[in-house]
């Protein structure tokens, strides 16, 4: 995945789940972030995200663990931005992989707002 945006948290205690082990909702939190970080800087728009299909839990983490998300294009329409995510453990391999997640540009209303310099006749809205 070299070449691409990579984001990187730090697991510690408080993302842990009862099992000792990252929290699945912790994950898609850090998800979400690094790839709505991504949407703003390709729009320059503020993103809100529309949709998440297919996560793929592989393995887990454990405290102490540094996850690196991988945040790959993967469209881009009038309004929206999309995007497919490998996330690894710096020390080991995969954890999950999300196939699609897509975030729409919004207006002050929260309203889709079209933005400049998008691309034409990739998938996306």
């Amino acid at each position: 995945m070299s070449g691409y945006p990579k984001y990187r948290y730090l697991v510690t205690q408080p993302d842990l789940n009862a099992h000792g082990t990252l929290h699945g909702g912790i994950l898609m939190k850090w998800v979400d972030e690094a790839c709505g970080m991504e949407a703003k800087l390709r729009t320059a728009r503020v993103c809100a995200t529309r949709h998440i299909a297919a996560i793929d839990f592989t393995a887990t983490a454990r405290a102490g663990d540094i996850i690196e998300i991988s945040v790959l294009p993967n469209g881009v329409g009038r309004t929206s931005v999309s995007f497919e995510v490998v996330v690894r453990n710096a020390f080991g391999g995969v954890i999950a992989t999300v196939d699609n997640i897509v975030f729409v540009a919004v207006d002050s209303s929260h309203k889709p707002i079209t933005f400049p310099n998008n691309s034409t006749g990739a998938s996306g809205e």
